[in-house]
């Protein structure tokens, strides 16, 4: 296991890939993700349901390994803990706040209960884990609902109570998946302020997930996930007009997106469902999806209509 140093990004993935059977059929939830974060830092990623955004925060817990690459974790190397070792990180190092309520919450207990329930699973002492369970409901605006059951709570006070069950045992880490999906826009500001108060108070590293970027503009860093690989940054966007396509069919990008671009050995233009992708490629890549070709056991690859645009060929920006 190796150890965390000062230089070190708190978070690295390296050439992640999650690959899942299901039936006959192998489904790539994860391409070669190269993913970093700081301690302390709040990254959001955005991106439509199935690109692979929960399947990255899975492996981030602990919840799953990947197929190939490297998961670490303040100098852990996830797939190197088995048995106790990784129950340990589960429960003491990580912390998850989910989209349902009924991953966060045990209906049948107090919202006193369940905060106290992870750290009775720790072995912590009955006085402790009452005063901790205590200082948290407070922190999070639930302490004069401390004996109230979750169906007895709006939605907002759910997520107010199962973010305090996240920080029971004290982790550095909070992992969210949409943690304000299920929420109208004022409980959703609501929560996602409290979070950002957390973050300060209690020195969170956070990774939330979710497809709405009025709640990741709380983040420091805003990513882009399609398809199992991490695309634009989006942190800095700014006003620039939308681009505009001329009689010639050519179109000037934004800045932003040219910097994208710009040192791309050539670009794959896609048409989908959805619009047009304008993709940039290295080399590896094809050494990539060779490396899967052969990992998936040679199953067909799904074919995409696709042009690439060569530089210094007519290309336009």
């Amino acid at each position: 296991m190796a150890s965390e140093n000062g230089n070190a990004p708190y978070i690295r993935c390296k050439s992640v890939v999650k690959a899942y059977t299901v039936g006959d059929h192998e489904i790539v939830a994860l391409r070669g993700v190269d993913f970093t974060m700081r301690r302390g830092e709040m990254v959001a990623i955005v991106g439509p349901s199935g690109a692979g955004k929960s399947s990255l925060l899975n492996l981030l817990g602990g919840l799953d390994m990947p197929t190939a690459g490297r998961v670490l974790v303040g100098g852990t190397n996830l797939a190197e803990l088995k048995g106790r070792a990784l129950a340990a990180y589960r429960l003491r190092r990580v912390g998850f706040v989910w989209q349902q309520v009924g991953r966060n919450l045990l209906e049948h207990r107090s919202a006193l209960s369940n905060v106290t329930l992870p750290m009775m699973l720790a072995a912590e002492g009955f006085r402790s884990r009452r005063h901790r369970a205590r200082e948290l409901l407070e922190a999070v605006g639930m302490g004069e609902h401390a004996h109230k059951r979750p169906p007895q709570l709006s939605g907002g006070q759910q997520q107010r109570v199962a973010i305090a069950v996240a920080l029971a045992n004290h982790p550095d880490l909070l992992l969210a998946d949409e943690p304000t999906g299920a929420l109208d826009r004022e409980s959703a500001a609501q929560v996602m302020e409290l979070i950002a108060e957390l973050r300060a108070r209690y020195g969170l590293t956070i990774l939330m997930v979710t497809h709405d970027m009025a709640m990741a503009a709380y983040a420091d860093r805003t990513l882009t996930l399609r398809d199992g690989a991490l695309g634009q940054d989006l942190t800095h966007v700014t006003d620039e007009a939308p681009p505009q396509l001329d009689a010639e069919g050519r179109i000037r990008l934004p800045a932003l997106v040219r910097a994208q671009l710009e040192e791309a050995a050539r670009i794959a233009v896609e048409i989908r469902p959805e619009g047009v992708l304008l993709r940039p490629e290295q080399e590896q890549a094809d050494e990539t999806d060779a490396i899967l070709h052969d990992m998936l056991g040679g199953a067909e690859r799904p074919r995409r209509r696709r042009w690439r645009l060569w530089r210094g060929r007519g290309a336009h920006r």
